[in-house]
């Protein structure tokens, strides 16, 4: 499940929040589905967190994707035999 930024009804509360979830200056985050249920019942602003994308999605550079080459002898060194 996404992680869910969760900000409490309450402007800048610090301490422990539905399902021991702390929150600190009126935020928290949490995956627990239970807990963000709740929240969204609650009357808590839930929204989901900004994170990078998964590791299996590379960012592609200037140049394209990175480099895939397997590791084993060169081109050079096969054609020798």
């Amino acid at each position: 499940m996404t992680t869910m930024r969760i900000t409490a009804p309450v402007d800048g509360f610090t301490g422990e929040g539905p399902g021991g979830v702390p929150f600190v200056d009126g935020t928290a985050t949490t995956s627990d589905p239970a807990v963000i249920g709740y929240c969204q019942g609650a009357g808590y602003d839930v929204q989901p967190l900004d994170h990078d994308p998964p590791d299996d999605e590379q960012p592609t550079g200037p140049d394209g994707p990175p480099n895939d080459k397997s590791a084993g002898r060169s081109a050079a060194r096969a054609k020798r035999g």
